[in-house]
């Protein structure tokens, strides 16, 4: 009995979500990725890469999208300062909506993070 408890705690938990939302946005499926994003934000809605995602979706869509994208972003990066997918997608919203110099900046911040990645993932080593 516990452990039936354990996996529907699991599968009632954010990362469940975000993960069946990649698998589905990968198969083109996007309508129902941001469903299970959806889902994701209602578990933890500071969750930053459910956030990310969500607003590199919509970025893509029609221009009526790009407030709520940008909205997005800009809370993931209140979260998540130093993410640098969140710059690159905040600089597409940006270049979408024909602020290219905002674009620009947030291209360059994106940039400047990457080159500052590790070539390895700290929680690797661990």
């Amino acid at each position: 009995m516990k452990s039936w408890q354990q996996t529907r705690v699991y599968v009632n938990s954010r990362h469940c979500f975000f993960t069946l939302g990649l698998m589905l946005e990968g198969k083109g499926h996007v309508k129902e990725a941001l469903a299970a994003y959806s889902n994701a934000f209602l578990l933890d809605p500071d969750y930053a890469p459910c956030k990310i995602l969500v607003g590199a979706l919509l970025s893509k869509k029609e221009a009526k999208a790009l407030p709520v994208a940008k909205s997005l972003l800009s809370d993931a990066l209140r979260i998540e300062p130093t993410n640098r997918k969140a710059w690159h997608y905040l600089g597409m919203v940006h270049r979408n909506d024909g602020r290219h110099a905002d674009a620009a900046e947030c291209f360059q911040a994106a940039s400047m993070l990457e080159e500052s990645d590790p070539i390895e993932s700290f929680s690797f080593i661990l």
